[in-house]
């Protein structure tokens, strides 16, 4: 019995842009994609060059993923939008009932992609990794603990139990792995000197901030005490648009 075949690796089902010519962005020469490859080697400067009309949509699931793209860790370090895409869909599982931790979370997401485009100093798969499992741990320490110390220490350690299982299902590299690990447990604050450090803090005044203009309730000294408190150029420069409650 032959075994199924992805249709879209079928060539019979191909049209003709699924084959297109795509210029090396390191020394310009022409270069030919097929749909289904994730990278091509470069005949010019040797370098592998991400598939720019790549659709990842179903590497996130499935499980022959590998077989048909490669290394998805690889996928996921050049394409951080495809770890965050992943990453949330992971997370939900842990925010049932709990609407408003769920929305802080994909929020952050969402401002960590922006400052990601303009960001080139820090660790794109760290900076998603932190921001949307740090507090992966909340549900299963909220009703243990009442105290807050003893339930923040208890989030973290948690959601660092959480993280790692799921960075290790997505194959996630080991430094990256370790990197997301001291992030979540020194809540950013051991590593605010550094650039992934400093941006993590960043992204979670900012989510507050934004969460709150959004309901109106953010004054234009709160904004400012919110600016001023940010780390990044990158941070401050975003958040007249990111505090203004409107995007």
């Amino acid at each position: 019995m032959q075994a199924a075949k992805c249709p879209g690796q079928d060539r019979r089902n191909w049209k003709p842009e699924d084959i297109f010519d795509h210029n090396c962005p390191h020394c310009q020469t022409a270069m030919e994609f097929w749909k289904t490859d994730a990278r091509v080697k470069c005949p010019g400067c040797g370098e592998h060059i991400m598939n720019p009309r790549f659709n990842l949509g179903c590497a996130l699931w499935c499980a022959y993923a590998e077989q048909c793209v490669g290394d998805i860790s690889q996928i996921f370090a050049e394409r951080p939008e495809a770890l965050r895409d992943r990453l949330e869909l992971e997370v939900r599982r842990y925010f049932i009932g709990e609407s408003e931790r769920l929305k802080f979370t994909l929020e952050g997401g969402t401002i960590a992609s922006r400052l990601l485009e303009v960001e080139k100093d820090v660790e794109p798969p760290v900076i998603i990794g932190a921001v949307l499992l740090h507090d992966a741990g909340y549900t299963h320490c909220k009703d243990e603990h009442q105290e807050e110390k003893e339930l923040q220490s208890c989030i973290r350690e948690k959601s660092v139990e959480l993280a790692v299982k799921i960075m290790k299902e997505l194959k996630m590299p080991r430094p990256v792995q370790d990197k997301v690990k001291e992030l979540i447990l020194n809540n950013g604050e051991a590593e605010s000197t550094d650039t992934n450090g400093s941006l993590f803090l960043d992204i979670k005044e900012l989510t507050t901030g934004k969460l709150t203009a959004l309901q109106g309730d953010l004054s234009a000294d709160a904004k400012k005490k919110i600016i001023k408190k940010l780390r990044r150029k990158s941070s401050r420069e975003f958040a007249e648009s990111i505090l203004s409650g409107k995007s």
